[in-house]
């Protein structure tokens, strides 16, 4: 199992709260994309993977069990969503994601369950 790295987690930077049991971060995605981890979307029926990630611009790119290809999506946004759900400001269901980026509420909804991560209660 790899370390942490000494800068930390890029959540922890931003001032998101890193709840017990949510395992995101960019050094994980780069974790699940080596290992080519599936997880399915929000509804529980598509498989997704994490299909690309580039270091430079922090564009991610997801393919599902047909072979389609998403186009990038930012880590920004991503830990924008992310930080929003900790905060209590929106549910991790695919319609109040797809409202902030749309299209991408079933994917992001999936990520996050598989990450562990939940809105407080």
């Amino acid at each position: 199992m790899r370390k942490s790295s000494k800068k930390g987690d890029l959540s922890e930077k931003s001032g998101a709260r890193n709840e017990e049991g949510c395992s995101f971060s960019w050094e994980k995605l780069i974790e699940m994309k080596e290992q080519n981890t599936e997880f399915f979307a929000g509804d529980g029926f598509k498989r997704l993977r994490i299909l690309d990630l580039d270091e430079k611009t922090k564009n991610i790119h997801m393919i599902c069990e047909l072979g389609r290809k998403t186009w990038p999506l930012n880590f920004s946004k991503l830990e924008e969503i992310h930080q929003m759900i900790h905060q209590g400001k929106i549910k991790p269901i695919p319609y109040e994601i797809d409202r902030l980026l749309p299209t991408w509420g079933n994917f992001i909804t999936g990520l996050f369950n598989y990450l562990g991560c939940r809105h407080p209660q």
